[in-house]
C-alpha cells in the first residue's frame, strides 16, 4: 500500500505523467516511507499555489532535514525558514513530559548539525534560512514575516504550544499548519494542540498518515 505506484493520488499521477514533478522529487518520494504524509504535503502546496496564498514556509523541529527537503523540493521558489536547537531538547522542556516523551533525554535528536541539514536538503540554498537556537527566541527579527505553510514536528508540550502561538498569528488566511505525531504516545503535544484549538475558529483536520498528523487551515 505504501510503496505501490497505484497508491498515487490522481493529481500527483497526472502531474508526474505531464513531467511537472522534478526527477529529484520523484526519487525522494520513492524513498520516503510515509507516503500519505508526503502526498498531503504536496496536495496542500498545490492548493497554496492555486489560491495564490502568499507567505514563506517554515519548519519547527528539523532534525536531519528529511521533511524540510521534501518541502523545499515541492516549492523551491518559496523561502523556507528552519527552526531547531540543532542540539536536542532542553531539560526545562523535558521536565513536565509524560507518556513516550518522558523517556527522552537531552541527547535525543542532538545528532544533527546545520551543515549536515543544508547538505542533505541541497537545492537552492539562497531560499533556505536557518534559525538555530531555542524557539521563539531564535525567530528574533522575523516578527513581521507572513507564512503560507508551517510544519511543526517537536514532540513536546512547550515547543508545540510556542510554535502554534507564534505561527498562527502570522499565518496567511488559507495557509496551513501541520502538526506531526498527534497521537496518544505524545501526551504533552496533544494537550498543547487541544488547548490551542479552543482559542481559534478552525477545527483540526485529521490526516491518516503513519503518525497521525493533524492540520489547521486558517479561515479566509
Amino acid at each position: 500500500m505504501f510503496f505501490a505506484e497505484t497508491y498515487e493520488p490522481p493529481a500527483w499521477e497526472t502531474a508526474r505523467k505531464q513531467g511537472l514533478i522534478s526527477k529529484t522529487l520523484l526519487k525522494a518520494s520513492r524513498n520516503y516511507p510515509d507516503k500519505v504524509r508526503l502526498y498531503n504535503f504536496w496536495l496542500q502546496i498545490q492548493h497554496i499555489y492555486k489560491d495564490k496564498i502568499e507567505g514563506d514556509f517554515a519548519e519547527l523541529g528539523v532534525y536531519k532535514g528529511e521533511s524540510a527537503r521534501l518541502l523545499h523540493l515541492m516549492a523551491p521558489d518559496r523561502c523556507l525558514h528552519l527552526f531547531d536547537t540543532f542540539g536536542g531538547f532542553t531539560e526545562t522542556d523535558l521536565r513536565s513530559e509524560t507518556g513516550s516523551a518522558a523517556t527522552y533525554t537531552t541527547r535525543n535528536f542532538a545528532d544533527t548539525s546545520v551543515n549536515g541539514v543544508l547538505k542533505h536538503i541541497g537545492g537552492n540554498s539562497d531560499r533556505i534560512k536557518i534559525h538555530s537556537g531555542y524557539f521563539p527566541e531564535s525567530a528574533t527579527g522575523l516578527e513581521n514575516s507572513a507564512y503560507a505553510l508551517v510544519n511543526l514536528d517537536v514532540d513536546l508540550y512547550n515547543p508545540t504550544s510556542a510554535g502554534l502561538q507564534y505561527f498562527y498569528s502570522r499565518l496567511t488566511p488559507g495557509g496551513v499548519i501541520f502538526i506531526h505525531d498527534y497521537n496518544s504516545k505524545w501526551e504533552g503535544l496533544v494537550k498543547a494542540v487541544d488547548e490551542f484549538v479552543l482559542t481559534i475558529p478552525e477545527q483540526l483536520v485529521f490526516v491518516p498518515d503513519m503518525d497521525s498528523s493533524v492540520m489547521i487551515i486558517k479561515c479566509k
